[in-house]
């Protein structure tokens, strides 16, 4: 199978001109989320063509070549290139956008050779655990749908040499969606180190604590998640406590995998631009709706700019050390 290449020069994703398959590689009539349901024509006007051709030409202008006028450019206006990527990333700059973004080109371009040394030299004890679990991630994508293909062995080989860098971590399933995800846009070693990137904290907040002994993260986010809802959307609140309902239920998938695996892949990408710079239903049904939502709650259009005006970045932090506070192990005498 051929993989096209990005505007940083590195491979990523299939070539799909045999099969049915969405803009996004999956296949039509296996993907129930299928991307193209959530958009807003089946079809792309000339104009549409035309907006997102100057959208590029932005993005292109404000990155530079190969990503060299992007640091000069967050700090001339930051605020332009956030409102930029709250509107979406254009798909053909996504890759090279992340790993600025999320620091991972400077990770590779520090250590050259590491990810080689990792995948061909050292062996990790998560290796069946890995092997189980390919066939697993993003089934319905035809990267990753033949055995032993090159999409199955770019998983491995990036799943195995983290799991190597990162011996305390290893391996757990959740990262494989992460690692799929990231392969849809960039090459191995590109996608290996913002995985890097992400879980030991190049630029931002380390997120290893997704996958330690625990998931203390995790367990942190439902938290903080719970106790918003309470404070935010109190009626709902209300419903789930009256339903038994918690977030451990419903939303630790989001986070093990953040947001890749469980929503329609083009709302994933768009929480995943972001994320790198509501029902009154009995237990079984409140549990059901949490997982799969109405097709018209999904358009990342509609959702986000939602989400954006719902001010929560203090009270996060408040309900951090609240968590922290309330979790604190107690000193050993």
């Amino acid at each position: 199978m051929s993989r096209k290449r990005t505007e940083n020069g590195s491979e990523s994703g299939p070539a799909t001109s045999h099969v049915p398959v969405d803009r996004f590689g999956f296949l039509k009539q296996e993907h129930a989320n299928s991307p193209e349901r959530f958009s807003k024509s089946k079809t792309t006007s000339s104009t549409d063509h035309d907006r997102e051709e100057r959208k590029v030409r932005k993005w292109r202008k404000m990155i530079g070549v190969g990503g060299s006028d992007w640091k000069h450019y967050v700090r001339r206006k930051p605020n332009v290139v956030r409102r930029r990527i709250r509107k979406g990333i254009p798909d053909c700059l996504r890759g090279l956008v992340w790993q600025l973004i999320s620091g991972s080109r400077d990770l590779l371009l520090m250590n050259p050779g590491v990810y080689e040394q990792l995948v061909i030299y050292e062996t990790s004890a998560s290796e069946l655990d890995i092997i189980r679990d390919i066939s697993r991630t993003f089934p319905s994508h035809v990267f990753f749908q033949k055995r032993h293909g090159p999409g199955q062995r770019s998983l491995y080989n990036v799943l195995k040499a983290y799991s190597v860098y990162d011996r305390d971590v290893g391996y757990v399933q959740g990262m494989g969606f992460i690692a799929g995800l990231l392969l849809l846009y960039m090459s191995e070693e590109d996608a290996f180190w913002l995985l890097v990137a992400l879980l030991k904290g190049a630029v931002h907040a380390p997120m290893e604590g997704l996958y330690h002994a625990g998931l203390p993260l995790v367990q942190q986010y439902l938290f903080q998640l719970e106790s918003l809802v309470k404070e935010l959307i109190p009626k709902l609140g209300e419903h789930f406590t009256q339903e038994m309902i918690n977030p451990s239920m419903y939303a630790s998938q989001w986070f093990i995998t953040v947001f890749s695996y469980s929503f329609p892949f083009p709302l994933a990408l768009r929480i995943w631009d972001v994320f790198l710079s509501e029902v009154k239903l009995p237990f079984e049904k409140l549990i059901h709706a949490l997982k799969t939502f109405p097709e018209d709650a999904m358009n990342p259009d509609t959702l986000l700019p939602l989400a954006y005006s719902i001010k929560v970045s203090k009270r996060l932090e408040e309900l951090t050390l609240e968590y922290q506070k309330t979790n604190a192990k107690p000193v050993q005498p």
